[in-house]
């Protein structure tokens, strides 16, 4: 086991990985008391924390104290509740810089925006999600608020399924194995359109998203083909439904973000 995934341990179980000679257990828990901050969950207690980890509540409390100590979580005094502290974005900005592609990437993006009216993002796989590490609306927000940092889901979004796509064999199946895993409502849903997402990159260059991870919104997204400082990258385009019709994603919207990242390629090499 640990021969086929030697290069992929973040796609390991918890389990698997604490049985590892060089895991380090309290740093691991300590990230993960970070990772238990979303969207949906902005504010934490310890007990919360806890109860997401199944860890006790002493060994929590002496991890948010060292985290709030080291400037990555905050404590509000008043009601003894955590948030995430600006060490967090510290820590992610070098590899924001890291990702020159953002900047070369800039004035295309922003053009396609205004021809499709919605925005247009760069991401990569974060372990079984997209995170976006750019993004840009002009003036057109859609109602899928995509931001710097934000997630996608891999199997139900364009840009999830393109990203797939760009993994090797031995890599997409330990990525699928893990979502069959841990994503159990997203595999059921979703994992049968992968393979026709592949085949829409093959033929076309693009695949799709129709209203798979949101009702209301058309997705279309483009792999790059080759690595971008040591990542994986995808382009994509969200737009709402009732704005532009599957003609128009795939006789126009499509293959103008095919040229953009064609072109993106070529100016960044491998």
């Amino acid at each position: 086991m640990h021969n086929k995934q030697i290069d992929n341990f973040e796609l390991l179980p918890k389990a698997t990985l604490e049985e590892h000679p060089q895991f380090a257990s309290t740093l691991g828990n300590g990230l993960d008391v970070l990772q238990c901050f979303t969207v949906a969950s902005l504010t934490l207690s310890n007990k919360e924390i806890a109860e997401k980890l199944g860890l006790a509540k002493p060994t929590i409390s002496r991890l948010t104290f060292t985290l709030v100590a080291m400037g990555f979580l905050c404590r509000d005094k008043a009601t003894g509740r955590y948030s995430l502290g600006a060490g967090v974005l510290t820590l992610g900005y070098p590899l924001l810089i890291q990702l020159n592609i953002r900047e070369i990437a800039a004035h295309d993006m922003i053009e396609l925006s205004k021809i499709v009216k919605g925005p247009v993002s760069l991401g990569i796989r974060d372990r079984l999600q997209v995170v976006y590490i750019e993004t840009t609306y002009n003036r057109y927000r859609s109602n899928a608020h995509p931001d710097i940092g934000s997630a996608r889901p891999l199997l139900s979004t364009a840009i999830g399924r393109a990203l797939l796509y760009t993994n090797t064999k031995s890599e997409l199946e330990l990525i699928l194995d893990k979502l069959h895993i841990d994503k159990v409502d997203e595999w059921q849903k979703f994992h049968e359109k992968l393979s026709k997402s592949f085949e829409e990159i093959q033929k076309k260059g693009f695949c799709t998203s129709y209203g798979e991870w949101r009702p209301n919104l058309y997705g279309i997204a483009v792999p790059f083909k080759n690595k971008i400082n040591g990542q994986n990258l995808a382009m994509n385009i969200t737009v709402p439904a009732h704005q532009a019709d599957k003609k128009q994603i795939e006789n126009d919207f499509g293959p103008r973000l095919v040229d953009i990242v064609q072109n993106l390629q070529s100016k960044v090499g491998s």
